[in-house]
């Protein structure tokens, strides 16, 4: 074969690479996510962003973050934001107007990050009777004080219960106003720190000394959801929103230093910050029978408050098809 006819196809192979450079790239999905700057319902969205999983999913991905859940939820009705996460009291909220909410997968069990902290000297839950106790009523922090009442067998008639908002909370413990208050992360490090205070008792877990260990008394969740004519319409959109989710949520387990300087920059948190609320959530996309049951027990908290105009199951509202898609391990809800 003569040297013309032997070097056609490396002239070839070059030319057709150089036209695939021409040509444009991929088409982005434009989708606006709207979650807070809160490290319990925002990790995975930061970690994505941030580590570029939207674009390889091939979204063009617009974050917005909001000061407040109500805040979310206006941007969302008024379609500004299609997809965004969210914790459960808002998003019941909304579902029950009604408004045809779709939950799409979970991105952190907020149960563990719902705490009751104390002054050091306080060493049980019963020396807290006739103390006045911060909760901001009408929400999940005074969902987390009944549900410690009622798991620890406490008389709640004598707690003297001062509604405050987090912040006014934070300030009360510092200046010894209160003696105890019912808060969420971040505000619950803050309050520890700067009241120097201690958790004595969490969601999830009993730190009264003697009787430390595991002991669930309260759920609470971070979910991401859309509408379901959005998630019926656009799955394939849903299903790349999970995509970069996934690997956001599966590089905070295996690259957690890294992730812990990316999440403690986002939210102005220190790395040791930031790595304490890292312990105290539970980060996944898991769609299973815990996270309804806890739903729905906060929707009945909140339909005995007149929040909502009447209780709602989220069995209905759990719109599974782009998360089976993904990773299937992450759905055992039947």
């Amino acid at each position: 074969m003569s040297r013309k006819y032997r070097l056609a196809p490396m002239f070839a192979a070059a030319l057709f690479g150089c036209l695939v450079g021409l040509l444009p790239a991929a088409a982005q999905t434009k989708i606006a996510i709207g979650t807070a700057k809160d490290p319990n319902l925002a990790a995975q969205v930061i970690i994505a962003r941030d580590k570029g999983f939207f674009k390889e999913a091939g979204l063009d991905a617009t974050i917005s973050d909001f000061p407040s859940g109500g805040d979310l939820m206006a941007a969302f009705v008024g379609g500004s934001v299609q997809i965004a996460t969210a914790g459960a009291t808002p998003v019941i909220t909304l579902g029950a107007r009604p408004f045809s909410i779709a939950i799409v997968a979970q991105v952190s069990d907020i149960s563990g990050a719902q705490q009751l902290l104390v002054h050091e000297g306080v060493n049980s839950l019963e020396q807290l009777y006739g103390k006045k106790i911060g909760v901001l009523k009408g929400t999940a922090s005074e969902a987390l004080f009944n549900s410690i009442v009622k798991g620890y067998h406490l008389d709640a008639s004598k707690f003297e219960i001062v509604n405050l908002g987090p912040t006014e909370m934070l300030q009360a413990f510092v200046r010894n106003q209160v003696d105890a208050v019912a808060l969420w992360e971040p505000h619950s490090t803050r309050a520890r720190e700067a009241g120097k205070g201690k958790t004595l008792v969490s969601g999830t877990t009993s730190f009264i000394p003697g009787k430390e260990g595991p002991r669930r008394v309260y759920g609470d969740h971070a979910v991401l959801f859309t509408s379901q004519d959005f998630a019926r319409k656009d799955g394939d959109t849903v299903k790349k929103v999970v995509t970069a989710l996934d690997r956001a949520n599966a590089y905070l387990k295996s690259n957690r230093k890294e992730a812990v300087e990316i999440l403690a920059k986002a939210f102005q948190l220190t790395p040791e910050q930031m790595d304490h609320i890292v312990d105290v959530n539970d980060y996944t996309l898991l769609i299973d029978e815990q996270i309804v049951s806890d739903m729905n027990k906060l929707s009945s908290f909140l339909a005995a408050l007149d929040k909502i105009p009447a209780e709602v199951d989220v069995r209905s509202w759990m719109s599974t098809a782009a998360l089976k898609s993904v990773a299937p391990n992450m759905v055992t809800l039947k």
